[in-house]
């Protein structure tokens, strides 16, 4: 570990008596503040080489040649990609279509590669603006899984059975969205409907969704149906609009979609003449904002090794692309080489001379990953203010400015236990499905059919928590003013929590057994999420917070420690 001192002398902290010993301290800052750290500021070594080396090539691998697009696409933060102006950007409003053959011949450990529609000008994990279809690998196969995104980060995807070797092979493949398709809600198939759960997403237990399990229990009703009999009546309900499919790791799942009379778009997916795919819009994303201006080959945002395909034989919204010369497609980051500036779990926050969230230069933030529970990068950057309970009055303010996020990613700032926040569990613990133990602040919260929520957050000593989302909060890097403030007195004694957000007041009560559970609240600041996922940037300025300094006095300075880490290479850039 290397130790790095910032020249600057602490900023001055304005502190007024609150009641007893409590003290409301306000920071702008303006300098350093010098607050206790942990696992924040990580620097990566052993960095690999990215190299993206795809786009139009005089070559015939798909045998429609010469001529074709494709190459070698790496996985990296930064966005590459090679495809065609759309000329006016398309959205959810208009009919969309592409086909073609496609030949994979490599696909590494986590390799991903993208093939649709899309905006230019961002880039994330499950991209922003776009719909296509991604080769993922599984089991060193390519897993064709198809995607849409709006521009106001609703995510939407699903996970086919359609795995291709990288052999070379060359497979045909096409993509239909039809923007105005209607879902026929009515069951016509009774034994089905009883059977089938309404429990959504792939998170539940097999034996609910489970196609093995659907077939025992449709035997109750009709003993002699056969397992091709179940999966073609499946299949009818999923063209109907009523029901959902999904594949992981040779699991086939089904539910009951929820409100399907609603839903409206269809996307048909097929490859090689197989049974085609049909993926049904719900109302919320289908009438969300997006903007497609190209269409073509891109990466992910994400950790992996590389993946390298071909294309051939293109025909994009009915039109045939010429390939047998250059069509001169825009090209960004597709032939170039780099080191690769950041893997999972690469932490980077805490005091920064930016100014995106405050009135002046000066204010804390930076760049925040999820890991994984039993990974032992949990951090923090924080005020060590003492010793808080639910027995004390508690509030805190400031600017929050949200400016960049992933799917499945998501922050947290507020009153925090150190010793919570850095526990160590080991894998499958059970007391580490979501460890928000002695937190009590705000939670930037990826939900994917919503984009993000601003979440107030209390929990006790055991893990027990209630609170409340603040609306849809998305990374748009706005400056928007919180409040929160705990009143230990309401609610006949045993507390309730009032937040703002730009102005609009949310509270909620904590329960009796939370209270009776108590916690402890020893810093104030910024922590990263231990649940597994993405990451997100938000920074946070002009900040009034409780504190509890021992003997009143502010804690001392610490100059801003960095931590080296390698790569995980082993792991393609994640190692938990």
């Amino acid at each position: 570990m290397r130790s790095f001192l910032f020249v600057s002398c602490m900023c001055c902290l304005i502190t007024a008596p609150v009641s007893g010993q409590l003290t409301q301290v306000e920071q702008n800052f303006s300098t350093d503040p010098g607050w206790n750290h942990y696992q924040n500021r990580i620097v990566g070594i052993e960095m690999p080489r990215v190299i993206q080396d795809f786009g139009w090539r005089n070559t015939n691998f798909t045998g429609t040649g010469p001529g074709e697009i494709g190459g070698r696409v790496d996985n990296s933060r930064r966005q590459a990609y090679y495809a065609i102006p759309l000329g006016r950007p398309l959205t959810f409003d208009d009919e969309l279509s592409a086909s073609g053959k496609l030949a994979v011949k490599h696909i590494g450990n986590r390799g991903v590669a993208y093939i649709g529609f899309f905006i230019s000008h961002r880039h994330t994990w499950r991209v922003w603006s776009s719909m296509g279809f991604r080769i993922w690998e599984e089991g060193r196969q390519g897993q064709i899984m198809f995607d849409w995104m709006s521009s106001d980060w609703q995510a939407r995807g699903a996970e086919t059975a359609i795995l291709l070797d990288p052999d070379g092979a060359v497979h045909e493949w096409s993509f239909h969205y039809q923007p105005d398709a209607k879902v026929e809600p009515n069951w016509r198939d009774k034994n089905l409907e009883a059977i089938i759960t309404d429990e959504d997403g792939n998170g539940r237990p097999i034996e609910i969704q489970g196609e093995q399990f659907l077939l025992e229990k449709l035997r109750k009703f009709e003993p002699d149906v056969t397992a091709a009999e179940l999966r073609g009546r499946l299949l009818a309900l999923r063209d109907q609009g009523l029901v959902e499919y999904f594949h992981r790791h040779d699991q086939h799942r089904w539910w009951k979609r929820s409100h399907p009379e609603e839903s409206h778009g269809r996307v048909t997916l097929q490859f090689d003449n197989e049974i085609p795919y049909v993926f049904w819009f719900d109302k919320e994303i289908r009438n969300a904002p997006a903007l497609f201006d190209r269409f073509g080959l891109f990466n992910i945002a994400r950790f992996g090794e590389y993946v390298e395909l071909y294309l051939g034989d293109l025909t994009i919204n009915g039109e045939q692309i010429e390939l047998s010369e250059n069509p001169h497609w825009q090209g960004e980051n597709n032939e170039t080489e780099y080191i690769e500036p950041n893997f999972h779990g690469m932490q980077d926050y805490g005091w920064s001379q930016t100014n995106w969230a405050g009135k002046k230069t000066g204010e804390i933030g930076g760049l925040f990953w999820r890991t994984e529970p039993h990974d032992p990068a949990a951090s923090y950057y924080a005020d060590e203010i003492g010793s808080l309970t639910l027995e004390d009055p508690i509030e805190f303010s400031g600017s929050i400015s949200f400016t960049d996020g992933m799917s499945d990613a998501g922050g947290y700032f507020g009153y925090f236990s150190r010793e919570a926040q850095l526990e160590k569990y080991e894998k499958d613990d059970p007391r580490a499905s979501f460890p928000f133990k002695n937190m009590m602040g705000f939670q930037i919260a990826d939900r994917s059919s919503v984009g993000y929520n601003l979440r107030p957050v209390a929990s006790d000593s055991a893990g027990g928590r209630t609170g409340a989302d603040c609306g849809v909060f998305l990374p748009d890097s706005r400056q928007r003013h919180f409040t929160f403030k705990y009143d230990p007195e309401a609610n006949e004694g045993i507390g309730r929590v009032t937040v703002t957000l730009d102005g609009e007041t949310q509270e909620y009560k904590l329960t009796k057994a939370q209270r009776d559970r108590g916690a402890l609240f020893d810093h104030f600041g910024l922590v990263n999420v231990r649940v597994g996922g993405h990451s997100i940037q938000y920074y946070l300025d002009d900040l009034s917070y409780t504190a509890n300094y021992p003997d009143g006095k502010n804690p001392a300075f610490k100059p801003q420690t960095y931590v080296e880490v390698p790569y995980p290479k082993e792991s393609a850039g994640r190692k938990y």
